[in-house]
């Protein structure tokens, strides 16, 4: 591992952990989060958010797939495991706070890119994020992560109900390319924002952030 950015790493992480998790000012259908002022939100689905800051832009994904599993096979642990040419240079995991005061695991990867560029993934409560970004920004934006992570509280009835049915579950996961490596044309990021069959999708993009807010489904 890299000593420079595990060390800096291990310092975001706990700095973090070190404050109380903020109150939500964002809502979602499923689950609300706190956004800090740094943070811009460039589109937004039902289970997803696209986030920008200091530079880097990452994803947070609703883990519904832990969500079911919780419910309906709690002897089962959903995989995360991820597959790079590349090799891992910083790993944080252990348990943090979050705003409803329950436990939650996290766990904190940073791979090494073919193209020298830093791979973030990050699993914290019900929560995913990836982020592909410099190695100089890698730190601070896997503590952003879990800053939010620790502000999320989810509607797991809602999610349930809305997700599965008294019939058998087959969950399948599906690999996303989540950026096309291509200018804009007409220079908004949702062009660059590829759905599942890498079509240019449309999003919803909200209004400016509002404290709270409600966002769609509410």
């Amino acid at each position: 591992m890299s000593g420079d950015v595990q060390s800096r790493l291990d310092a975001a992480v706990s700095q973090a952990l070190s404050s109380e998790p903020a109150s939500a000012n964002n809502r979602k259908e499923f689950y609300s989060y706190y956004l800090d002022p740094s943070v811009g939100r460039l589109a937004s689905t039902a289970t997803a958010n696209e986030f920008q800051t200091g530079g880097s832009r990452f994803v947070m994904n609703l883990d519904v797939a832990s969500i079911i599993n919780s419910v309906y096979y709690p002897e089962e642990a959903v995989s995360h495991d991820y597959a790079l040419s590349g090799g891992e240079i910083a790993r944080a995991a252990g348990t943090m706070t979050t705003a409803g005061g329950e436990e939650q695991p996290y766990e904190i990867v940073i791979e090494k890119t073919e193209d020298d560029r830093c791979l973030i993934h990050v699993s914290a409560g019900w929560m995913s994020f990836e982020c592909l970004c410099d190695e100089a920004l890698a730190p601070a934006a896997a503590g952003q992560m879990l800053k939010i992570s620790r502000s999320v509280s989810v509607d797991t009835t809602e999610v349930i109900a809305a997700f599965t049915t008294k019939e058998g579950i087959d969950y399948v996961g599906t690999p996303v390319e989540l950026f096309e490596d291509k200018a804009p044309e007409n220079g908004s990021i949702e062009e660059l924002l590829v759905d599942y069959n890498g079509v240019p999708e449309d999003k919803d993009v909200p209004d400016s952030e509002g404290t709270p807010q409600e966002e769609e489904g509410e």
